[in-house]
């Protein structure tokens, strides 16, 4: 019996056996090609804007090691250093993400989690130079304590320029390859296994699911015909019985799958962020990032294929495509980024530059927000007006059902008293 269990809800590969599990330095580092989704990364790691996978009573519990205590701080630090002269497609930081393997980082104490992470900073500081280190900024409210570092990426001229500092696969492999040893060995941290192929894989198998469109079909049964001059046939009220059933047992089906879509698209949610999180190199991100896009687009392209269910099903599905997007799309390149947002145009779900990035949303949101109200806004702002939206037509439907409720009441008291007259009559 094979010794590797794939489980698809972590995505990726759990190793059992009679050894106890290995314990992994993790560094990643990612690429941050704008300004606007710098300043969306600050918002992030400062606590912000809003953080859905962040436990907000533990908020207070993280820590910042390095650089000023809000985002605007390290823009303006971020400013101080900039060259003048910056190129289109320049790197405009680099965000490290500092871990180690779940089990290990919560068995240490909270004195030994600090010093490794204390350790990691001097390591990238030696690495990069003590005044390029921007931010650092230790986060226990998520699921395992762990530390981002923004960067900004100059070289010895004081250009900006990511590519001598950490481009190429040989430079990214010895860089995991040094931190294992001068950063992670110290604290029982090894390195994870070189060339590894395994979370790409699994990743693979995992978003071949529910990949299949599903076209509607609502054409009503044939009328059974008698076998003699049309006796024996179906009545009209038979008929018209089979029928409903017909088209109710398809739009059952129709429904089943939106939920599955609906349902496959949050777990790819998770699944994503679970990668993102685990991952070792910048290639294996890029790469998990890349597969997220596209199955964002397939799922995308799917959505107006699917007929016979509620505008409310459909709303709920694509506000969760526009989440996904929006809290993604600035590890995109820009190439996944143009090939989305025509795919959510496309499913009807408009994408609009807002003063930190891009920010999707559905067009019915879109219209009823307004786009005069959006302009010149961040996303934070944004998610605030779409909450007021939602809040507000939860509010008018809540309204509905109570005055419907009063006229089937009214209804059912008028026809008790018919009822009773009509017993005298």
């Amino acid at each position: 019996m094979s010794d590797v269990v794939t489980d698809f809800s972590k995505g990726m590969q759990l190793r059992s056996g009679s050894r106890p599990p290995r314990s992994f330095a993790i560094l990643r580092v990612g690429k941050i090609k704008t300004k606007g989704h710098l300043g969306a990364a600050l918002g992030h790691n400062y606590r912000e804007r809003d953080t859905p996978n962040a436990d907000q009573s533990r908020m207070g519990e993280n820590l910042v090691l390095k650089g000023p205590g809000t985002a605007q701080g390290v823009m303006e630090a971020w400013d101080a250093r900039a060259p003048e002269k910056i190129r289109k497609n320049a790197v405009h930081a680099l965000e490290y993400f500092v871990g180690g393997s779940p089990e290990k980082v919560h068995a240490m104490g909270r004195d030994e989690q600090n010093n490794y992470f204390r350790r990691a900073l001097d390591w990238l500081k030696d690495r990069h130079g003590a005044e390029n280190v921007l931010s650092a900024v230790v986060h226990r409210d998520e699921t395992t304590p762990h530390m981002q570092v923004l960067v900004i990426p100059l070289d010895a001229r004081g250009k900006l320029n990511a590519r001598e500092l950490v481009g190429g696969k040989d430079k990214l492999r010895q860089m995991q390859t040094d931190f294992a040893r001068d950063v992670g060995q110290p604290f029982g941290l090894e390195r994870g296994q070189e060339r590894s192929r395994a979370t790409h894989q699994t990743i693979q198998e995992y978003y071949g699911r529910a990949s299949t469109p599903v076209e509607a079909d609502f054409s009503l049964p044939e009328r059974r015909r008698g076998a003699v001059m049309g006796l024996g046939g179906e009545s009209d009220r038979e008929w018209q019985e089979r029928a409903s059933r017909a088209a109710t047992e398809r739009l059952a089906h129709l429904t089943a799958h939106l939920t599955e879509a609906s349902g496959t698209l949050r777990r790819e949610m998770e699944a994503t962020e679970a990668v993102l999180g685990q991952t070792q190199t910048e290639l294996a991100r890029e790469r998990a990032v890349s597969e997220a896009a596209n199955k964002l687009v397939l799922t995308a392209l799917q959505i107006p294929q699917i007929e016979g269910v509620t505008e409310d099903d459909k709303q709920d599905l694509l506000r969760d495509m526009a989440r996904f997007h929006n809290r993604h799309v600035s590890h995109f390149s820009d190439m996944q980024a143009q090939a989305t947002k025509a795919a959510l145009n496309h499913t009807g779900i408009a994408v609009v530059e807002l003063k930190d990035g891009s920010y999707a949303l559905p067009w019915r949101d879109f219209d009823a927000v307004g786009g005069k109200r959006l302009a010149g806004t961040d996303r934070q702002d944004a998610d605030a007006l779409l909450n007021g939206l939602r809040q507000a037509e939860r509010s008018r439907q809540h309204a509905t059902e109570a005055m419907q409720e009063r006229e089937a009441r009214k209804t059912r008291e008028r026809e008790r008293g018919q009822d009773s007259g009509s017993d005298w009559g």
